[in-house]
């Protein structure tokens, strides 16, 4: 056991100013939000299909949910053992060296504030289009699939966001709850709408509008060099990249624990009851996708549009919410297929803003950055949400100038790192800090054969994690690591090193405080 001088002192410095108001289902309903089922089989259908030919992606999804299992049962016990904002950022300072806390949390904040900014450069293109589509404006689809009008409607987008998240959690419950409703109706809506619609007559419209039959399409792909018209195991698992891109978010209701009322309950409904229904959600409306043209035909539009556009016959993208015009002519389901999926583009973009608002206030409060940033005002910290929303607007523009694969294998790789350091710092507890086990929940304390159960879970979290970091830069159909874009992701991975110690050297030279005893402490509410 550490000696008495490196425990954990039970002090509090002034409190955070943020309020407990998250019930179980707000926790459960912001972890669902932050993988938005449908924006996700959105992204996954469309290039799943074409990077994996022959993944039965609906089954990788549902294998993802116990891939993900481990650490999401890590963020539960450690959300139990020291609910504050910040998440990871505060039980890493505090368990090993405030350096190791910093730089997870600071690249995984990257990694939201950097998928807030695409998230708001997509909404034209990828759900805005497909609604005006639907309503027959086909010129405003095409203005907002450019990369100028993206531009325009995220900007109106991040404004209405801000706004949002500075008025604090109670009116972000509700914007939650509101567009959950609006997002499973749209949902629900396709899956009733293919279920119900006899699959004659989907071909004959999908033949209306493409000039080809189903069969004719699959050939044409196949002559291309296809060979995606049967389920194969291998593609299968290497497509867990993505149910791991979406799941991996499933322990942020720990970002914000410090607002969550009875978080020794509520954690578990929240991360871990989140994880399940947005696994569920997957899997049912992705494997229903699948049942509107047949696994083959999906898998070929999908495949041609990527690799072979000027051969892909459609007027519009093979975006999911696009094949209800296969299955009715009935304008009314039409748009309300399409507004539900513009509604989950909605539903997932803003709770990546509050997140990142989360830990910047946390590193504020332990004195890494201005004091001016852990002001809390309406329940928010203003000043924080506001520079994170400035610094947002360049990061749209570049995020639009990249291609899909160099954003996911490059920022995803370190994604992954960042979650085994979790993972084997939290294995590694009972070794680095025992007296912390005192404060974990039951299953934290528990041993199965002489070893302990966190232990365990940390193991096994980290292996999974090694694998889809492995995967995602060897797959050939993501084109590996790209440098420039490695490298970057590596420096924002290192930043926080020097500039924890320049903080720390400064402050005490200028002011006179060792930032360094602060992490001695158990942080503000």
């Amino acid at each position: 056991m550490s000696s008495e001088s490196e425990k954990i002192e039970v002090r509090y410095r002034r409190a955070s100013g943020l309020v407990r108001t998250l019930s179980g289902f707000d926790a459960l309903n912001l972890n669902v939000s932050m993988c938005s089922p449908p924006q996700g089989v959105l992204w996954a259908w469309t290039w799943g299909a074409a990077m994996f030919p022959a993944a039965l992606i609906s089954l990788s999804y549902f294998i993802g949910i116990f891939a993900i299992l481990p650490i999401a049962l890590i963020y539960v016990i450690w959300t139990i053992a020291m609910p504050r904002a910040g998440g990871d950022y505060v039980w890493l300072s505090r368990a090993y060296h405030p350096v190791v806390g910093f730089m997870v949390n600071f690249f995984l904040t990257f990694v939201m504030l950097n998928w807030y900014a695409m998230n708001l450069q997509t909404t034209g293109p990828f759900f805005l289009s497909s609604f005006f589509t639907a309503l027959g404006y086909e010129s405003l689809a095409e203005w907002a699939s450019s990369f100028w009008g993206s531009m325009s409607i995220g900007l109106v987008f991040l404004l209405i966001y801000a706004i949002l998240v500075l008025r604090g959690m109670r009116i972000f419950a509700v914007f939650l709850k509101v567009f959950f409703i609006l997002s499973l109706i749209g949902s629900l809506a396709f899956i009733a709408l293919t279920l119900l619609t006899p699959h004659s007559t989907i071909v004959s419209n999908f033949v209306k509008y493409s000039g080809m039959t189903v069969e004719e399409l699959v050939n044409r792909a196949v002559g291309l060099g296809f060979i995606g018209t049967t389920v194969q195991l291998a593609p299968t698992l290497m497509a867990l990249i993505f149910p791991y891109q979406n799941y991996s978010w499933a322990a942020f209701p720990s970002y914000v624990a410090g607002e969550i009322k009875e978080v020794k309950r509520n954690a578990w409904i929240g991360i871990i009851g989140g994880l399940f229904a947005m696994g569920a959600w997957y899997v049912i409306l992705g494997h229903t996708v699948y049942m509107t043209l047949g696994y083959p035909a999906v898998s070929a539009l999908s495949w041609l549009s990527q690799w072979y556009p000027e051969n892909y016959p459609l007027p519009f993208p093979p975006y999911p919410q696009n094949f209800a015009f296969f299955m009715t002519d009935n304008f009314a389901l039409i748009a309300l297929i399409a507004f539900g999926w513009l509604a989950s583009g909605i539903y997932l973009t803003p709770p990546n803003l509050l997140i990142v608002s989360r830990n910047v206030l946390a590193w504020a409060i332990d004195g890494l950055l201005p004091q001016k940033l852990r002001e809390v005002k309406w329940g928010s910290p203003i000043y924080t949400v506001i520079a994170l929303s400035l610094v947002t607007i360049p990061l749209m523009y570049l995020v639009g100038l990249a291609t899909y694969q160099v954003m996911i294998v490059n920022t995803f790789f370190f994604m992954q790192l960042a979650l085994i350091i979790v993972a084997l710092g939290t294995a590694l507890l009972p070794l680095r800090k025992k007296e912390l086990l005192d404060i974990m929940p039951s299953i934290g304390r528990k041993k199965l054969g002489g070893l302990y159960l966190i232990t365990l879970i940390g193991i096994i979290a980290a292996i999974l994690h090694i694998w889809a970091a492995y995967s995602a830069a060897t797959a050939p159909a993501l084109g590996g690591l790209h440098i420039v874009s490695f490298l970057f992701n590596l420096a924002i991975f290192i930043f926080p090193i020097p500039f924890y110690f320049i903080v720390r050297y400064y402050r005490l030279k200028k002011e006179g405080i060792d930032i360094a005893a602060l992490y001695k402490e158990i942080p503000v509410e």
